[in-house]
């Protein structure tokens, strides 16, 4: 085919070939900000670097090779971060990090020219993107890191041009970071957040980048436009960016005026620049001030059509946001047929991977809220009746754990909420069918199976390796010295660090291992397992084959909100209790849930006690009284139940259940009834944890123990207990009386830990103390690895592998606690068991006695051998065991306090 001017084509392969050899990838990368990010064309200097395979690796390109590599990685980087694509985003840091990490290293080592500008450059900006990725998923210490780590690599090589970007990210992340830490220290009870302490510090970092800017010639009142050069308009765009940091905090702090003025000068720089972006940021600003909303959005919507040539597509996510307000602010049922089309849009969103796993639910959700406003303002006769529907769908869609920080808190903040209000909405319809309360159960399961330890549980996470550094223990000898007395077991909430330097580092290497333990995600992503609508019908079916047995599901539901002018009031912030024994479905009244976060708080209240350390009398009576009791005449219809299941919700992981006492007896629920607890009636029924209550014993079936043992903590459970030689292992000191005859003897240390799973032990024991952490973004439980190292919940869920096990007891104080996570966290070692692949799972909640301990772990170490009798096999009932046992202890004690003392463990299957 000939060409109008009567020449022939170029070969397409020959062009494709000429043009890149004619390519810098340098100076592309370096103009990528100003010439390709402003106006929106990031996919033309993608798709450039791309042709000249600037992503591919040559082992022979040397350092310019790798910082050409990291810097193409950063253009892609930057456009799934405009695009909202962060799962694209974070698998690209994945794929550029080892080239990042290796040309930092040579930054520092001097093996980079450090006058030669491009490495630095690509490296900073590397670093900043990453930066804005971790910002965008909540992960702010990670974020205030890196974005440090950019600025000193751009201020060592004196790349002024980029620091007004990187220094005003870098403000944001640090000021984002102590407020979080702030909110974490008030628990959720200050309301607020203090908007007028970010004024500040972004007002410092403006003046310092105003002081660059006279340094540099740099004439910040001024419009740019292309004749301005290169590095100067690349600062601009920083400035920009400080300057709309800046007119974001003083709106949030109330200042909407003086916002509006620093705006007009961000939206003038940004427009100067042809900045898409940056002028849709100022757009935004400006209808959330209030001034002209409408005209703002807009404007917004239609930015990016009908520019000139060089505009790129525009900001469609933008353009999203823009008809979103739109439509709230024209409500009525205009405004609502606009939004519930927006809402279609987004349920037929086949490609939303970032929504499915959370990353970008937000815009679903606030779409959703307005949805529902607008239609609350509708007379009653104009209303939707799909509202709760649309509400349930977006946490329904929400499927998948990739980035775990924004998983916790999309389902904080909306996955979880939205279950709680459409199981309200099912209490509030009455009806005691069995069809009605199985449609209940379903619904409860479903949004327990949305919760993190549920994901983690039906995924079967490999096994890490060990961690890159050790957790720093307390010196020598403050572990004795320290917690209750009379033999007792230190609880983990006593043990503070030894000075606040040792407590900052605690902090720093916990952060770690949860990062360690995230990015394994990233790679490895969670999905939650199908729903199945007929799990109630399936727990009927287990009570009607399992004669005598029955399940107490306690479940939370209904909403602490103010329902909406016009709307229908909802169910309250609830304990919801159902029973099923026989076949047969039970709701039982609901109870306030206020009354069971006062009975959480009454419960530690008893075990912070330094003399007596355990429930008081009062406080078993008023467990029966308020979630015992209630369910007795259900459970105990056809006569006392053979074996009673409970499974708790939220706070009441953390309160005893197995230590209720009723009025006018003395003895604790585990002494009358044979007892177990689980985590949900899918892991209790469909994933076969109801089978661990009776399990085959063999001959060989292997006991090992990790022992980090003191006086107070013997480790003398595993002592007598009817074992061979060959089939003991221990990690740590070996207690006299087994000194000689155990299989294995290795050091409570990473090493030995891995000795010990590697045997794949039937039981494993854990004796030993810990500490809890509550530092800023990070708390939770530490128990210690000998005097080496400690082992957090992290550690235990993804680095202990536990297959084929039977019992695993974990003796350190409060580890069965469950401690409560609205995020949806894997908190508390129990739960991290259970993740592990651990059989039958006994946990103290409080400090126990250590002799207490060694009474009842070594009984059921003993019994399991007995049911061998002369055979090679036998049967072992965990459940009947330990109730046997607590019914015999207790008998020579006669005060409720003292007879409590002797049920150190909670038994979960």
């Amino acid at each position: 085919m000939r060409q109008d001017n009567g020449r022939h084509p170029q070969d397409p392969s020959s062009a494709i070939r000429a043009f890149v050899e004619a390519l810098d990838v340098e100076d592309l990368i370096m103009r990528f900000d100003i010439d390709f990010d402003a106006p929106m064309r990031q996919a033309d200097a993608i798709g450039m670097l791309r042709m000249a395979r600037a992503h591919t690796k040559e082992p022979q390109a040397g350092a310019r090779g790798i910082a050409r590599r990291v810097g193409a990685h950063w253009c892609e980087i930057v456009q799934a971060d405009i695009g909202y694509e962060l799962l694209s985003a974070l698998r690209l840091i994945e794929a550029s990090r080892p080239d990042a990490e290796r040309l930092l290293a040579w930054r520092s080592d001097g093996t980079v020219d450090p006058e030669d500008p491009f490495p630095a450059y690509a490296l900073a900006r590397w670093y900043d993107g990453v930066g804005r990725i971790r910002y965008r998923l909540g992960s702010y210490t990670a974020s205030r890191r890196v974005f440090g780590t950019a600025v000193r690599v751009a201020e060592s090589a004196r790349l002024w041009w980029v620091l007004p970007d990187l220094l005003s990210n870098h403000t944001r992340a640090e000021f984002e970071e102590r407020e979080q830490a702030a909110r974490e220290r008030d628990d959720g009870r200050t309301a607020g957040r203090d908007v007028d302490a970010m004024v500040a510090p972004m007002r410092r970092s403006h003046d310092r980048l105003v002081e660059q800017a006279n340094e540099h010639g740099v004439d910040i009142d001024a419009v740019p436009d292309q004749e301005t050069p290169l590095r100067q308009r690349e600062f601009l765009r920083g400035y920009s960016n400080a300057l709309h940091n800046l007119a974001t905090a003083l709106r949030q702090a109330g200042d909407t005026e003086q916002s509006l003025r620093v705006t007009a000068r961000s939206k003038a720089i940004s427009r100067g620049l042809n900045d898409t972006y940056r002028t849709a940021q100022s757009l935004l600003n400006e209808a959330f001030c209030g001034d002209s909303p409408e005209r703002s959005f807009a404007t917004l919507r239609d930015l990016g059509h009908g520019r000139a040539e060089q505009a790129g597509p525009g900001w469609e996510r933008g353009r999203r946001i823009a008809r979103q307000n739109l439509a709230r602010l024209a409500g009525g049922p205009d405004g609502l047929a606009d939004l519930g089309n927006l809402l279609d849009e987004l349920e037929d969103d086949v490609v939303g991977t970032g929504r499915r796993a959370g990353l970008d639910v937000d815009f679903y959700a606030y779409t959703v809220r307005y949805y529902r406003e607008t239609a609350a303002a509708l007379p009653a006769a104009d209303r939707p009746r799909d509202v709760l529907d649309r509400r349930l769908r977006m946490a329904e869609s929400v499927r998948e754990a990739i980035a775990l920080p924004v998983y916790k808190r999309a389902y904080a903040h909306h996955v979880r909420p939205a279950y709680l209000r459409a199981i309200g909405a099912r209490m509030a319809r009455g009806g005691h069918r069995q069809e009605d309360l199985e449609k209940i159960v379903s619904l409860v399961e479903e949004s327990s199976g949305r919760e993190l330890l549920d994901l983690l549980a039906s995924s079967r996470p490999p096994v890490l390796g060990r961690p890159a550094h050790p957790l720093p223990t307390a010196p020598e000898g403050s572990r004795a010295g320290r917690g209750s007395s009379q033999g007792r077991r230190t609880p983990l909430r006593t043990q503070d660090p030894a000075g606040a330097a040792q407590g900052r580092e605690w902090r720093e290497l916990l952060i770690e291992r949860e990062q360690q333990y995230e990015d394994h995600f990233l790679q490895h992503p969670l999905t939650s397992a199908t729903h199945d609508e007929d799990i109630a019908h399936q727990l009927v079916q287990y009570t009607l084959n399992h004669e005598g047995s029955c399940v107490v599901r306690y479940f939370r539901f209904g909403t602490s909100d103010t329902p909406l002018e016009g709307e229908e009031a909802t169910e309250p912030d609830s304990l919801g209790i159902v029973v099923c024994r026989a076949g047969v479905l039970t709701l039982l009244p609901s109870v306030p849930y206020t009354d069971v976060a006062d009975l959480a708080r009454t419960v530690f209240e008893d075990l912070a006690d330094p003399a007596f350390p355990v429930p008081k009398e009062g406080t078993c009576r008023r467990i029966w009284e308020l979630l015992v009791g209630p369910v007795w005449e259900s459970a105990n219809k056809g006569g006392p139940p053979d074996h009673l299941t409970l499974i708790p919700t939220d706070d009441i992981f953390a309160i005893p259940l197995h230590v209720a006492t009723a009025p006018g007896d003395n003895r604790p629920l585990a002494a009358r009834v044979p007892l177990s607890h689980s985590v949900s009636v899918a892991a209790f029924v469909t994933r076969g944890r109801h089978l661990l209550k009776k399990q085959l014993m063999e001959h060989d079936d292997d006991l090992a123990a990790l022992l980090s043992t003191d006086t107070r903590a013997t480790g003398d459970e595993i002592v007598d207990v009817g074992w061979t030689a060959a089939h003991v292992h221990v990690a740590g000191e070996v207690p006299d009386a087994l000194k000689g005859k155990v299989a294995g003897a290795f050091t409570a240390d990473w090493d030995g830990l891995e000795q010990l799973v590697s045997v794949k032990p039937e039981f494993f024991v854990y004796a030993g103390h810990g500490v809890y952490v509550e530092e800023p973004e990070v708390s939770g439980p530490l128990i210690h690895l000998g005097k080496t190292d400690m082992l957090s919940q992290f550690d235990l869920a993804l680095r202990v592998s536990l297959p084929r096990n039977k019992l695993t007891v974990l003796g350190a104080c409060l580890a069965g606690q469950g401690m409560r996570s609205d995020g949806g966290d894997v908190l508390g070692f129990m739960r991290s068991l259970i993740i592990s692949g651990a059989g039958a799972i006994g946990v103290p909640l409080w400090s126990v006695r250590d002799s207490a301990m060694v009474a009842t772990v070594g009984t059921l170490l003993r019994e399991s051998r007995a049911a061998l009798g002369s055979s090679a096999t036998g049967v072992f009932d965990v459940v009947q065991t330990l109730h046997d046992h607590y019914r015999e202890s207790i008998e020579t004690y006669t005060s409720v306090e003292a007879r409590v003392d002797r049920l150190p463990i909670a038994l979960y299957l």
